[in-house]
């Protein structure tokens, strides 16, 4: 009773979703000091040391931003199989206080409502199974759940110092390599813990965090990791048999060192993430660019921790023996309104590269909307895209095309969710209003999925050979 009139409070207060600052299908950008997002180094405000006459002030004086969405999504499978389509709508506020000597508060909210949609519990016929995308709207843990769907987004206290800041609590962190928010369905991944971002000079940022509870991008409720990693799609081992590493990880959270430089004509970026009990990841990135001309390379590594040895075989997250490793390469070349790139990465047969898809969304320069690293090694993937930017740069239309090579249906040493090969078509149009209609933005992406091997139902039912098509309006206040 206490929670459900909390989550009241909340929406009496008028939660309307997390402002947005980048186009809701960008493509990753790496990390220049133009670009990167949430920067301390872009803060408005300065520490206060005192001034303030009383506590009304302290909130009066404060900031509240604000977000709405509507999200229309129809998948359309190959053939006979089940078609679905679904249309939420939501927002939520965000509530920043005033200063008091270095010292504030935050909190947000966050609510979907399910504005219309076709019976995404609709079995089809020949694989059995339901919507898969249309559920990421709402809540992919309870597929009845279209009504309870608000969420404490954040709840913090930070410090600001001279060069950065210290925040504890149910914040939004600052997008990783691996650890994000990923805010492209209806609420992004929130997580709890301690962030640091400290830069003692322009060009040199460093960050470290501990999170030990999450909720997870398309969920309502908070989870510690026990109970969090493998919330979704366990997948199997590499024998063949089915995970079931679900509450049995013991685990109590996830570490993370960070450093970002920029020099001259050169963006450095280096991650440790430690995961308690699962796994080891280190995470290096650099690019060059110099006259219109972008290269970029990534490598990721990762180790188990030697708790996975004490598991039994089903049990574990990855396997001792496992050595998940990517490298990852990028060409991009700007001129006038056109930027034109080709990447390509590798999964080493070491091991399949593993990260929780409850803390996030690999970023590495192939991934793309749908289309992502996690779960595979000794895997071939090449990306090819092109962005156009016209309409004083407020019209932007991008296409992109990538082939992943390598594994098969059954083959389970390197493909933890036995998927097939397959090919993908991106293609988006994004378009930020002036004048009037100032704050809003609209995307159109549309998807075609085409598996390699086969068109066995059981295989491509909601994991290929389907077209979709994503319609979001973004308003921010």
């Amino acid at each position: 009773m206490q929670i459900q009139c909390g989550k009241r409070i909340i929406l009496l207060v008028g939660l309307f979703f997390v402002s947005l600052n980048t186009p809701l299908f960008s493509q990753h950008d790496p990390p220049t000091k133009e670009r990167r997002e949430h920067s301390i180094l872009e803060s408005d405000r300065d520490i206060t040391h005192g001034g303030l006459h009383n506590l009304k002030e302290l909130f009066g004086l404060g900031t509240i931003t604000g977000h709405t969405r509507n999200y229309f999504m129809s998948t359309i499978n190959k053939g006979d199989l089940t078609d679905y389509y679904a249309n939420a709508i939501g927002g939520a506020m965000r509530f920043r206080s005033h200063e008091f000597y270095g010292f504030e508060f935050g909190a947000a909210g966050i609510f979907t409502y399910n504005l219309f949609s076709s019976d995404l519990n609709k079995v089809d016929p020949v694989t059995g199974r339901v919507a898969r995308w249309e559920h990421e709207l709402f809540d992919v843990l309870d597929l009845n759940n279209f009504n309870d769907l608000d969420r404490l987004e954040e709840l913090y206290v930070r410090y600001n110092f001279k060069g950065g800041n210290i925040t504890y609590g149910k914040l939004a962190i600052e997008n990783t390599p691996l650890k994000n928010r990923s805010d492209d369905r209806m609420k992004p991944f929130a997580y709890k813990g301690f962030w640091l971002n400290y830069a003692p000079e322009i060009d040199h940022r460093f960050q470290a965090a501990w999170i030990d509870r999450i909720s997870p991008r398309g969920t309502v409720e908070w989870f510690d990791f026990k109970e969090g990693i493998g919330l979704f799609d366990q997948g199997f081992q590499p024998d063949g048999t089915e995970a079931e590493y679900h509450e049995n990880l013991e685990s109590e959270g996830s570490a993370m060192l960070g450093y970002l430089g920029h020099f001259e004509e050169f963006d450095l970026e280096l991650y440790q993430f430690y995961i308690h009990h699962l796994s080891y990841i280190t995470w290096a990135g650099i690019e060059y660019h110099k006259n219109g001309w972008n290269l970029g390379l990534q490598y990721s590594v990762q180790f188990p921790d030697a708790f996975q040895k004490e598991l039994e075989y089903q049990q574990r997250y990855v396997q001792p023996g496992e050595r998940g490793q990517v490298l990852s390469g990028r060409v991009r070349y700007h001129f006038g309104a056109w930027d034109l790139w080709g990447a390509y990465s590798h999964a080493f047969a070491t091991g399949r590269f593993l990260f929780p898809r409850e803390l996030g969304r690999d970023h590495f320069y192939t991934s793309l909307p749908r289309s992502r690293m996690e779960g595979f090694g000794d895997t071939d993937v090449i990306t090819l895209g092109a962005e156009l930017h016209f309409g004083g740069e407020h019209f932007t239309a991008d296409a992109a095309y990538t082939r992943l090579f390598g594994p098969e249906v059954d083959s389970f040493e390197f493909n933890k969710y036995n998927l097939d090969a397959y090919q993908q078509f991106n293609f988006s149009l994004d378009y930020a209003f002036t004048g009037f209609l100032e704050g809003m933005h609209m995307s159109l992406l549309y998807i075609y999925k085409n598996n390699l091997n086969n068109t066995e139902p059981e295989v491509i039912f909601n994991e290929s050979n389907y077209h979709q098509i994503n319609f979001v309006t973004n308003f921010e206040f």
